[in-house]
């Protein structure tokens, strides 16, 4: 409720502080992803039980060894837009302190939830905030977050789907306590 984190998040290196953003490196990390459309102009925060739930019942045990696997944080967004349709993938991080392969964490019975392996061999740009995550609010930071590592000489991807959105909490947390991130990819710096 007041935006306290109880679950394991995924281990990271703090490569530079800057004044508003951090640049990161995350360690290797297996997702549970579950890909979605949506209709055109569909709020960001909008229908997200339709990416959440099949990957909460995949981590309550329906999966092939009906294994109970720990929710952790953050969950994560990422989401390309055209004319016609949003392309929206919603992921649930493994615990790292459970799974060292991806062949060790258990196969879902959904067939729209896929299991990938992220090396994460890149610098990430990563601005907190808290509040919720509005359509507005996550352009607004993005922007922020965009402008400032340019102002430190910092490129960052100007792909739609390399752009990750991080939230902590759950969705009853107050919003002044909620804990949100927006990730970018580092191309030269």
């Amino acid at each position: 409720m007041f935006g306290g984190i109880s679950v394991e998040t995924p281990p990271y290196d703090v490569i530079a502080k800057k004044d508003t953003y951090e640049i990161r490196r995350y360690h290797k990390q297996f997702l549970a992803q579950n890909t979605y459309e949506l209709p055109p102009n569909t709020g960001f925060t909008s229908k997200s039980t339709t990416g959440f739930f099949p990957l909460f019942n995949f981590i309550s045990g329906n999966n092939n060894t009906q294994t109970k696997i720990s929710m952790t944080a953050p969950v994560i967004i990422q989401q390309t837009e055209n004319d016609n349709v949003i392309k929206r993938t919603m992921s649930f991080i493994m615990s790292p302190s459970t799974f060292k392969s991806l062949d060790q964490v258990p196969t879902a019975n959904d067939g729209n939830i896929h299991l990938v392996e992220v090396s994460n061999s890149r610098n990430m740009a990563c601005i907190t905030f808290n509040m919720s995550m509005s359509t507005e609010k996550i352009a607004a930071k993005e922007k922020e977050l965009r402008e400032a590592a340019h102002c430190d000489g910092i490129e960052l991807s100007s792909n739609r789907k390399d752009v990750l959105y991080f939230g902590y909490n759950p969705p009853y947390t107050i919003p002044y306590f909620r804990k949100n991130e927006i990730c970018i990819p580092i191309i030269n710096q």
